[in-house]
């Protein structure tokens, strides 16, 4: 089923990066986070009660033996904003992976994080025409200049929450994706950054969701 759901997570979101829509202007969003949502709009959220949510985040890379999780206290923040709201409007979490099988959790929430890793060299430089050197007749006249090179590597992330329909699944390997949210940007260059923008994404997650409400 963890299988499934994380499937369904990588599915949306390249669902939304390859869409049809006009690209939002990037400046604007530089320190911005984006928060998508979507939902089965058959779904009654009042028709649950219970969700089973791991303190357990898993991350997927652009490489297999990059991959990991994250586990508590490192991802507690996290965790305990998704317990929060899920909690305020009514249902009652479940800790036991147990619940799932028995189907004492009506919902199974899926928290993971699609983690790309971005690498490049620009280079500065001319002379007579050809890359590497400063024109001789550039400014400054004569003369030519070596060229330096930068190296940049830098992260982007998505935190993707998936519900997963357990009450009316037939068996744990087929569980219907019923709400999915896609929070681009939660990665920056530092760890306490991450996690503020990580909770501050659930918060608007759930802000733009209030048919979730039992």
């Amino acid at each position: 089923m963890k299988k499934t759901m994380q499937l369904l997570g990588v599915i949306f979101t390249l669902a939304i990066l390859n869409s049809c829509y006009d690209s939002p202007d990037l400046g604007g969003l530089s320190s911005e986070l984006v928060v998508s949502t979507d939902v089965d709009l058959d779904v009654d959220f009042s028709s649950y009660s219970t969700y089973y949510l791991s303190d357990t985040i898993h991350i997927v890379t652009n490489s297999i033996k990059r991959d990991s999780i994250m586990v508590s206290p490192e991802s507690d923040d996290v965790i305990n904003e998704i317990e929060a709201n899920m909690n305020e409007r009514g249902y009652t979490r479940s800790i036991d992976p147990n619940d799932i099988i028995t189907k004492t959790a009506d919902i199974a929430i899926a928290t993971n994080i699609i983690r790309v890793t971005n690498t490049g060299q620009t280079c500065y430089g001319w002379w007579g025409n050809y890359p590497g050197y400063w024109s001789p007749w550039g400014w400054g006249g004569g003369g030519y200049y070596y060229p330096y090179c930068t190296t940049y590597k830098y992260d982007t992330g998505t935190l993707i929450l998936e519900f997963g329909d357990i009450k009316n699944s037939n068996t744990t390997d087929d569980v219907k994706a019923m709400w999915t949210a896609a929070m681009f940007g939660v990665l920056s260059s530092y760890d306490s950054t991450n996690i503020d923008r990580a909770v501050n994404a659930v918060e608007q997650a759930f802000l733009q969701s209030p048919y979730i409400q039992n």
